[in-house]
């Protein structure tokens, strides 16, 4: 995230709005003219392999390349932001929106987590910045404030912008927990797989039934209709084995089976 601050304040015509750190990717939201946000990835690129070269290990960032996807409207920003402050605690169930510690999502609508410092930049001594950002530059404004040893993400993110495209705290809390279909049409965009919880499973599953069979009791279904259902929920909206087998009363034999999965006996 370090890498992250600094890029960010290299590159000032590209605004960061909000962004996650993952496993193999990242995701970003933020606001700017095309090239600017082209020489903003192009810098973090490029300080990453330098990161990896230092340290002995070699990585291939020939596919670490960027996707950038036109805002064009209120509603799909809103969703955006709401997307990738999400993303991360889907993979990680012991994390929440506001506790994944790897991006700017937890400090959003969150007053205390503002507050929490370790220090400042300028607190630390010259040897101290250069192995902060794992760099030989150490321009960077000594008034942003550390946390958990990092610069912390409210200090270089435009998180009273984020804010203040929501009409409050429960606005932007319902996105982060309910906009699924929303969501869906993002990860599509980015060429995510998007997973729902089972909260959000559920809600699909009662409705599809509703609205498709008349029934308010999706494990109630006959046979067939359950069959058809197992394939909606897995090809459409990615459920696993065990949320079909959870809602729909079904054996997982059975729902491998239909499947086609690995694992059917």
């Amino acid at each position: 995230m370090n890498l992250i601050a600094l890029v960010t304040h290299l590159t000032p015509d590209f605004n960061i709005i909000t962004f996650e750190v993952m496993d193999s990717h990242l995701h970003t939201v933020g606001e700017g003219p095309s090239l600017a946000a082209q020489n903003w990835f192009g810098q973090l690129r490029k300080r990453l392999f330098r990161f990896y070269q230092s340290t002995g290990r070699v990585r291939d960032l020939k596919d670490f390349r960027p996707n950038i996807i036109p805002i064009d409207n209120l509603s799909f920003l809103r969703n955006s932001i709401a997307y990738v402050n999400r993303n991360g605690y889907l993979v990680r169930p012991d994390c929440t929106p506001y506790s994944y510690p790897w991006g700017a999502n937890r400090f959003y609508f969150n007053p205390d987590a503002r507050l929490r410092q370790d220090g400042t930049f300028g607190d630390l001594s010259y040897d101290e910045k250069r192995r902060l950002f794992r760099s030989g530059t150490v321009e960077y404004p000594d008034s942003h404030i550390l946390v958990d040893g990092h610069v912390s993400p409210a200090s270089y993110c435009d998180l009273s912008l984020g804010e203040g495209l929501f009409r409050d705290a429960r606005h932007y809390n319902s996105l982060v927990s309910r906009s699924v279909e929303g969501f869906q049409d993002i990860a599509k965009l980015l060429g995510d797989q998007y997973f729902c919880t089972d909260d959000e499973m559920f809600t699909i599953v009662r409705q599809i039934s509703k609205d498709k069979y008349r029934a308010s009791r999706p494990a109630l279904l006959p046979p067939d209709h359950k069959k058809e259902m197992a394939r909606i929920m897995y090809h459409d909206y990615h459920a696993s084995v065990h949320q079909i087998r959870r809602m729909l009363r079904v054996a997982e034999n059975d729902i491998r089976f239909l499947l086609g999965l690995p694992g059917a006996i």
